[in-house]
């Protein structure tokens, strides 16, 4: 269950803004992986330019803020992947597990 910027998720961060409505996907080379760690030690947001061309301060939410939200419409289309809830990964993860019971 993760937010990385993994193939699976389209090699993207999937953070939140503002009211924490959507995941919006944020380029992995946009944002370290340090600079995650110190925005969640600090509780600073970080800047930077999402898919969809939002400008904001982004979060990176918990595990069931990432299960929850619905992915930002217009950044899934940016990727080319269905819109739907949680990270592309996670969502993959819930379907597989859901497929097998």
């Amino acid at each position: 269950m993760t937010a990385h910027p993994i193939s699976e998720n389209a090699g993207h961060w999937w953070l939140v803004s503002g009211k924490w409505r959507r995941l919006h996907a944020i380029p992995g080379q946009a944002i370290t992986r340090q600079q995650i760690r110190d925005s969640i030690d600090e509780n600073r947001p970080l800047l930077a330019r999402a898919a969809c061309g939002m400008r904001r301060r982004w979060w990176l939410p918990g595990l069931f803020s990432r299960l929850g939200r619905r992915r930002c419409t217009p950044c899934c289309t940016a990727l080319g992947i269905p819109p739907g809830y949680g990270t592309p990964a996670n969502e993959a993860d819930l379907n597989r597990k859901d497929q097998h019971q």
